[in-house]
């Protein structure tokens, strides 16, 4: 099964191993991350993030992921050495939309937050 990033307008696809190229740090590896089902005020948060009906059934949500590129840095536990990436128990997906003319890379947070990155 093929896992896709549930992030609207995300076309993030996660690759059998073989087909992955290869990283030159964990930093720049391309991650897939489960939703909070045991959290239940954060994936309300996920949830509105990814424009999804915070009412939907848990058993919709078990197979959605969302990918790294929706997180900052400082989401992710640092841990030398360990090929894997985990997200911090207090990680919410922060969309990130890289323009076409400039390249550069825009963040926006969530409404409910009042912060911006910008």
């Amino acid at each position: 099964m093929v896992r896709m990033c549930a992030f609207p307008g995300c076309f993030n696809r996660q690759k059998a191993v073989r087909l992955r190229p290869r990283a030159l740090s964990p930093e720049e590896r391309l991650t897939f991350h489960r939703f909070p089902l045991n959290d239940p005020e954060r994936l309300r948060l996920w949830l509105l993030a990814v424009h999804r009906d915070t009412s939907l059934p848990i058993q919709c949500l078990e197979v959605l992921r969302l990918c790294s590129e929706h997180f900052s840095r400082d989401d992710f536990k640092s841990d030398e050495g360990n090929v894997r990436r985990y997200l911090k128990s207090t990680a919410v997906p922060v969309l990130f939309l890289k323009t076409e003319n400039s390249g550069s890379v825009d963040a926006v947070l969530l409404p409910s937050t009042g912060q911006s990155l910008n």
